[in-house]
């Protein structure tokens, strides 16, 4: 139901913006900077360059939603394709391979201000955290996008370009590959 509601706001934004109703994008940008910051932020670990990538991911889709609103069938997959085009740009700059995490990422991405968590949940999380590094960067991707930016398939298919099918197929995959890390290394309970 509310991936319905979700694609009747995005529809909603995409004709108010292509009449020229900029307050749509604010209205937009309001609702997806903080998670795509959050997402850009656990793929470059520098917050710098999670602010550099985040606005310049929303100046890009502003430019192209204004231009082109009609192509866009759902809004948020398109925003994060755009996001993983200027990470994937960024480390190309850079000639990174690998993201790595610090303890700086982890203290971070264990504590959210506006959710108070119980110690108990807090540890889970802190452990699934550290279940997924243990993982290769694209099966990592893969989880984030859907079980912490709670992505559909379709979603990340758009996003990334991929067949819907491999997509499943991948994220199966992941799911299993991490319940393999974590009885390995007894993260989880």
């Amino acid at each position: 139901m509310n991936q319905v509601i979700d694609h009747l706001k995005e529809a909603q934004w995409l004709n108010r913006i292509q009449v020229g109703d900029d307050s749509a994008f604010t209205e937009v940008y309001q609702d997806y900077a903080p998670r795509i910051w959050r997402h850009v932020y656990y793929r470059t670990n520098n917050r710098e360059t999670a602010d550099d990538i985040m606005g310049e991911t929303f100046l890009r889709t502003w430019e192209y939603v204004r231009v082109r609103a009609s192509e866009i069938e759902h809004l948020r997959a398109f925003i994060y394709r755009v996001a993983n085009n200027l990470v994937v740009d960024h480390y190309r700059s850079r000639a990174r391979a690998a993201i790595q995490m610090d303890e700086e990422m982890e203290r971070t991405l264990g504590y959210d201000a506006e959710i108070d968590l119980h110690v108990e949940e807090r540890l889970q999380a802190d452990n699934m955290r550290r279940a997924l590094l243990q993982l290769q960067a694209e099966p990592r991707e893969l989880l984030v996008m859907r079980f912490v930016d709670d992505l559909t398939i379709e979603e990340i298919a758009e996003a990334l370009g991929k067949n819907r099918n491999a997509i499943y197929v991948s994220i199966h995959r992941a799911v299993k590959k991490l319940k393999e890390v974590c009885s390995n290394h007894a993260y989880v309970n």
